[in-house]
């Protein structure tokens, strides 16, 4: 150590008690303002905009993003009421981070995530860290959008290859309709007098007729594409209506088609077509499954427990391959002209929906497949 380092510390050591405290105040200044530029240069590289409110509510310091967020200079948003920039965000010191939308000067709003913290001190501020939601929100909206899409197809590919089913479906009461129309002619010439017996055959002649229109009526409806749209369903009607569809399939080879209801209540917030399109897709599977094995018994469940409501559709075809584990991804198919996509569709669906779906052996041969979906809330009587 040199003798000039020795005596400068001689000097800091012997100088009055009062200098010594100037001096470690202006180091403790110098630390303050070199923290100050720090955390400032921080700020201003975030992407996040960043108020400052102190206890009136009252935004007294914004980073650079602040102002881009909002459309505006930064020194426009300084002195303004953040409730006001910030009407449907949670500003209470207990919410630490909510959602809602924030307003621009120009009143326009757009969706934010908004984290808030509290200072500690003498002056109390209350940093709000704002996070734009705008394309977050446009790419959820674009990715319901192809969800919907490929559910539409799916629905598509399924009706294709119902077709020979659903055109034997279809055929049967109109069949039934000529020759009870033939009937009641034939009666009409040779019993004029025999009205009862006639009124009957028409009558059965006309529940033939509702029936195909009821037929074609799903059938529209299962493949128009429509917006989706969500309401409170029972699941064990959305099964019995679909059956009228997966059924044909069913008895196009000969199978037994089951369906019984465990639970009283099992009402869902569901798009009605999208759920109906799962559960014709499980029942064709199930279908094609049995093609070829001694026994064919179609069972489609339904039950309620844990606050979801389950279907499982059971089959007593030739199992499950591997386990099924792959069967939900997409482009696996274990038909030969199968394209894989509909059961990765109905996963899809489903968890959409906020439920989930799979696949277990059954115990009496074959395979079940099942899924669940959240309860509807049950309004206070």
């Amino acid at each position: 150590m040199d003798q000039s380092s020795s005596d400068s510390r001689a000097e800091l050591h012997e100088a009055p008690a009062p200098l010594r405290s100037s001096r470690r105040a202006a180091a403790g200044a110098d630390d303050l303002r070199r923290a100050e530029a720090r955390l400032e240069a921080v700020l201003e590289c975030l992407a996040d905009a960043v108020l400052s409110i102190d206890e009136k509510g009252v935004v007294v310091a914004v980073n650079a993003a602040a102002g881009t967020l909002f459309c505006c200079s930064g020194a426009a948003l300084l002195g303004v009421e953040a409730a006001t920039l910030l009407p449907e965000s949670r500003l209470a010191a207990g919410d630490r981070r909510s959602h809602g939308l924030a307003r621009r000067p120009d009143g326009s709003t757009f969706p934010i995530a908004l984290t808030l913290n509290e200072t500690r001190g003498d002056s109390r501020l209350r940093i709000a860290v704002i996070r734009d939601l705008t394309e977050q929100r446009a790419g959820e909206a674009l990715l319901c959008e192809l969800r919907a899409e490929l559910a539409y197809a799916g629905r598509l590919a399924a009706m294709g290859e119902l077709a020979a089913a659903l055109a034997h479906e279809i055929n049967q009461p109109f069949s039934a309709i000529a020759t009870y129309v033939r009937t009641a002619r034939w009666l009409l010439q040779r019993k004029p007098k025999q009205t009862a017996e006639i009124e009957d055959i028409l009558d059965k002649a006309g529940a033939q007729a509702m029936r195909a229109g009821d037929i074609v009526r799903r059938l529209r409806e299962f493949v128009t594409r429509g917006e989706s749209v969500k309401t409170v369903q029972s699941l064990s009607t959305l099964v019995e209506e679909a059956k009228s569809l997966g059924v044909a399939g069913a008895r196009h080879v000969g199978a037994q088609v089951c369906v019984a209801a465990k639970a009283e209540h099992d009402e869902v917030l569901a798009d009605r077509v999208q759920i109906q399109q799962v559960i014709v897709n499980l029942m064709r599977n199930a279908v094609e499954a049995m093609d070829g094995a001694a026994r064919r018994e179609l069972s489609l469940s339904t039950s309620a427990a844990d606050g979801f409501a389950r279907l499982d559709v059971a089959d007593t075809g030739h199992g499950l391959k591997d386990g099924g584990g792959a069967l939900f991804e997409p482009f696996r198919s274990t038909k030969a002209t199968g394209m894989g996509i509909g059961l990765s569709i109905s996963r899809s669906i489903v968890e959409a929906h906020g439920g989930r779906i799979w696949a277990e052996p059954n115990p009496q041969g074959g395979a079940i497949f099942s899924f669940t979906l959240p309860l509807a809330e049950r309004a206070s009587p």
